[in-house]
């Protein structure tokens, strides 16, 4: 046979018949006389014994000791336990685990298309960006807890979206639910309305003013919040969002946020050293 007719016989390119030459996988045969190669029914047998275990899902690298070992143990008489039953193992673990994955994307597309979730953001924040757009529905507006958080504008909020962690999200997703369950949105959008109307040169007592209100109405809420997001070192992607979130603000309004929120870490490590509670009392 000529490479054209195996190749054809087999339902591969020649192309493909020269790479498994060039790889050592299918034996090549000594050119005749006329300059050709003859190939046996020997090599249509390898060749096809090739596109079986690739069917299967075994990779090239893998088909070649699983066809020696395969002829091993039938020279042997084994009935098939070896290097090949490891190997059919190994692959059977590999197809279940992407079995899974591929289960786990149906599962997130039947939800996204029943509108739970958006195709180009993480499943894992649904419902925290839910919880968002739940209470800007409600509360006609965003406020300076969700801008410290993720920003306060779309870019910011999709990339909150797709680098927060789980916990970080989860965090998002228990705040925003509990500010309308326990009846503070009021207090809420007062805090923000002190925060967003500081003037640039804002003084000392109107700064504090604002600082104090925010720091009691994160007490009420101190429970939504997890010790550990609040006292490791910042990451990356948030000092990013931060300078994208500062960019819209002047130095009263950033130096009263950065006041707040570094009083109220005080607390949370506070809480964390005597075991969940925030004392009434400043750090």
């Amino acid at each position: 046979m000529k490479s054209s007719e195996l190749a054809r016989m087999a339902g591969v390119s020649v192309r493909t018949l020269r790479h498994y030459h060039a790889i050592g996988l299918l034996p090549e045969p000594p050119r005749g006389e006329n300059g050709y190669r003859d190939y046996e029914p020997t090599h249509l047998l390898r060749l096809l014994r090739i596109r079986q275990l690739a069917s299967l899902g075994f990779s090239l690298e893998q088909i070649g000791p699983m066809l020696q070992d395969l002829d091993a143990e039938r020279a042997e008489g084994d009935e098939r336990r070896g290097e090949s039953d490891r190997l059919l193992d190994d692959l059977d673990r590999q197809l279940q685990e992407q079995i899974t994955q591929l289960e786990r994307q149906r599962e997130l597309i039947v939800r996204i298309r029943s509108g739970q979730g958006e195709p180009d953001y993480p499943a894992r924040a649904a419902h925290a960006l839910q919880a968002i757009e739940d209470f800007e529905r409600t509360s006609h507006g965003q406020g300076f807890l969700l801008c410290a958080l993720t920003g306060n504008d779309k870019t910011a909020m999709g990339v909150a979206a797709h680098l927060y962690s789980v916990d970080e999200l989860a965090e998002i997703e228990r705040i925003f639910h509990a500010i309308p369950e326990r009846g503070l949105t009021q207090e809420y959008l007062h805090v923000s309305r002190l925060m967003d109307t500081l003037p640039a040169h804002a003084s000392t007592e109107r700064r504090e003013a604002a600082i104090e209100a925010g720091l009691s109405f994160l007490e009420k809420i101190d429970d939504c919040f997890d010790v550990r997001n609040w006292l490791r070192p910042d990451k990356d992607y948030e000092l990013v969002l931060e300078n994208m979130a500062s960019a819209h603000y002047n130095d009263a309004q950033i130096a009263a946020s950065d006041e707040l929120f570094t009083r109220f870490t005080r607390r949370m490590a506070e809480r964390a050293e005597h075991g969940g509670c925030i004392s009434s009392t400043e750090a």
